[in-house]
């Protein structure tokens, strides 16, 4: 098989929230007897394959972070501390949680949306879903500066709260940018499978 991800350091309230988009075929490539390659459709996934597979990805994920937490001593560093800060500053969820769409799952802390799908001759949509997956952290046509100097960021959702704009002084903004700029030499684009040569 093969896929493209996109690695998202931000949330559309500027704080940090590590997340991936991939995009992916519809099934695999066979080698055929006489080396010449075609490609298999699958079936597409339904709701107990997606809560499998988030089961499995936060599985893998807590069993990692928990190793590496275990070879380091945290670091006392400003980034860190930033990092640490725009963590807690996740906005508060309404009610229960998300509510439950088709072809998505949610388990503690992880979640796992596959409900678009693009039709293989879609190439204007395919070119929209990775701008998509490709984009800024922050959106210059959202941000304004106010009277007073300090500058407004008009979110694409609103908050649970119902506020709209985060407003800020310009450090404030600069702290809620800080911890979402790549580490140094990570790429934020990887290609898998018969994608990557």
């Amino acid at each position: 098989t093969g896929a493209v991800n996109f690695v998202q350091r931000f949330g559309s309230a500027l704080q940090l929230t590590v997340h991936f988009h991939v995009v992916q075929p519809d099934g695999v490539f066979v080698r055929g007897d006489d080396g010449g390659v075609s490609f298999q459709r699958l079936p597409p996934p339904d709701d107990d394959d997606v809560e499998a597979l988030v089961r499995q990805c936060a599985s893998r994920v807590l069993r990692l972070l928990r190793r590496e937490l275990d070879d380091d001593e945290p670091e006392a560093d400003a980034l860190a501390a930033l990092e640490a800060a725009s963590l807690k500053a996740r906005p508060a969820a309404n009610g229960d949680g998300p509510k439950k769409k088709p072809l998505t799952a949610f388990l503690e802390g992880f979640s796992l949306h596959a409900g678009v799908h693009l039709h293989a001759n879609d190439r204007r949509g395919l070119e929209q879903l990775c701008r998509y997956g490709a984009r800024g952290a922050i959106a210059l046509s959202r941000l304004s500066e106010l009277p007073d100097g300090r500058v407004a960021y008009h979110m694409k959702r609103p908050l649970p709260d119902g506020r709209t704009h985060l407003v800020l002084t310009g450090v404030e903004l600069l702290r809620k940018l800080a911890p979402l700029i790549p580490p140094p030499r990570q790429h934020l684009l990887r290609f898998h499978g018969v994608l990557a040569p």
